[in-house]
């Protein structure tokens, strides 16, 4: 569709999920329950097109008085009144059966005040109320639901002529004659447009879907829909939904994870860029300065600028955390190459919280990504539909930008490692996987890291010592003579609970 032939709503975000805006002909149709949001997004369309489209408009309300609607437009930061002294708006407040007589009458002051001013957008609050036109006030089931389909079609062929282009809101509701009209409504119009609000584990979720729109092409399914004083409504297409550019280039540039050392030749080489790599371990282990040290060698080494996402740590509490082991990354923040993404995992609605990871990464140019604690994603959003739906969308945008990128999961197991998969099934999506684990040897817990899988390379399937101090982690050699014990290369089976030493020639001596 081109852009010429398409009505934008300007409402943030769902111009987008509407590629574009709707075909200037449509009547739309907005049905929803009430509090879902119906009349906000009407009034916001109306207001939108006035202030950024120069397209001026009329409300028509039944129930809603006009000093209320501008009162409650005002704490969304829409001025309806400047609008109407400004003659580019016009709130008319009338009764159902007044606008059927206005639609029949050759002389409507309706369609010719919409004429005087330019009005090119017409918003109608509540049509179901246009029932009682249908016989002076009498009840629908005993007219039937065609003489209502008729004023109906008389309202918009009315308004067609002028070439408004329309909205009309319905309510959704349980009662049969509503939803006779409604029907009636739904097979009329061209666009349905269907919100909702939902309480969800005590949480009040919105949603808007894109339920039917000749002419064009649009993201299906349902999207979040929220409503922000100030501002207005903002919709976020649904994390779900795969990139319409469905390329994914490779690389064959390989960088280093944190300085070239011991991780790089585990992994045989470093990491390929854009590539995804999942850290797995206990809590405490230091996952979290992996993480940091991993973006600090991006940018000082490899100008990359990077992303730190964490649910769990506010950004001065990582900051400081960093500094105390010798990692300044307060000076990385500051000049803009590391940039930290916190949000609580209370009231986490996972579309939006997916859009501002991506406009952060666009705006800023990200090349470098750690996600700091996909546990708690899994608990904040308990669908764990929707969780794995999140970790493939980051993957699938991920790879698309060559981002290279860093999962840390928390695993429950505390020695030894049964399991190290999160709740789905990864191994096939990302293409390195890198498990820290504590053994104990003796009476004493020592860190270690192995690379079970970096696809494409050579890995290094050892098992290695590890220590954080000042500057973060540090890898132990396979044979490190300046330990005071015995290095890991001296054990087998450190993966397990049960380590066993080994003599020179390779046999067991014991487990002690």
């Amino acid at each position: 569709m081109a852009s010429s032939d398409a009505v934008r709503t300007g409402i943030a975000g769902f111009d987008e999920i509407l590629m574009g805006g709707i075909p200037r002909t449509n009547v739309i149709l907005v049905e929803g329950t009430t509090g879902s949001g119906k009349t906000t997004l009407g009034v916001e369309f109306v207001y939108r097109g006035i202030t950024e489209f120069n397209e001026p408009g009329i409300i028509v309300v039944f129930e809603v008085s006009p000093d209320k609607l501008i009162r409650d437009a005002a704490t969304l930061g829409w001025d309806l009144a400047a609008l109407q002294e400004q003659k580019k708006l016009q709130i008319v407040f009338t009764s159902p059966q007044v606008l059927e007589q206005e639609l029949r009458s050759p002389d409507s002051l309706l369609l010719e005040t919409a004429a005087e001013m330019g009005a090119q957008r017409i918003f109608i609050d509540g049509i179901g109320l246009l029932s009682q036109a249908a016989n002076a006030g009498a009840a629908l089931k005993a007219i039937g639901p065609g003489s209502y389909r008729d004023i109906l079609q008389q309202l918009i062929e009315g308004l067609d002529r002028e070439h408004l282009t329309t909205m009309l809101s319905h309510e959704i509701g349980d009662y049969h004659e509503t939803q006779l009209t409604m029907e009636a409504a739904e097979n009329l119009v061209d666009t349905v447009i269907r919100v909702k609000r939902v309480v969800n584990q005590r949480r009040v979720q919105r949603s808007i879907e894109v339920v039917k729109s000749r002419g064009q092409d649009y993201e299906s399914g349902e999207h979040t829909l929220q409503i922000h004083d100030g501002k207005g409504l903002e919709v976020f297409c649904r994390v779900q939904v795969p990139l319409r550019d469905q390329e994914q280039p490779s690389s064959t540039t390989r960088s280093s994870v944190i300085g070239a050392g011991v991780l790089d030749d585990l992994i045989g080489g470093g990491v390929f860029d854009g590539s995804t790599t999942i850290v797995v371990g206990p809590s405490g282990l230091g996952k979290t300065i992996l993480g940091m040290q991993i973006l600090r060698e991006g940018a000082l080494n490899q100008n990359k600028r990077g992303l730190l996402i964490s649910l769990d740590e506010h950004p001065d509490q990582i900051a400081r955390n960093a500094g105390t082991i010798g990692l300044d990354l307060k000076s990385q923040i500051d000049s803009g190459m590391i940039h930290v993404l916190f949000q609580s995992p209370q009231e986490l609605i996972i579309d939006a919280h997916f859009a501002k990871i991506v406009k952060t990464i666009e705006e800023n140019n990200i090349q470098r990504m750690v996600i700091d604690g996909m546990t708690s994603y899994s608990t904040a959003l308990g669908d764990q539909s929707v969780y794995r739906d999140f970790f493939q969308a980051l993957v699938a945008f991920s790879k698309h930008r060559l981002m290279t990128t860093f999962f840390n999961y928390e695993n429950p197991e505390f020695l030894g490692i049964s399991s190290f998969m999160p709740q789905y099934p990864v191994t096939s999506i990302v293409d390195n996987i890198i498990l820290m684990n504590l053994v104990e040897i003796r009476s004493t817990l020592r860190r270690c890291l192995t690379v079970v899988k970096a696809r494409g390379s050579k890995p290094q399937f050892d098992s290695r010592e590890f220590v954080i101090g000042q500057g973060g982690i540090t890898l132990m050699p396979a044979d490190d003579e300046l330990s005071q014990a015995l290095p890991l290369s001296s054990y087998s089976s450190i993966l397990s609970r049960a380590p066993s030493r080994l003599e020179a020639n390779g046999f067991h001596l014991d487990s002690k």
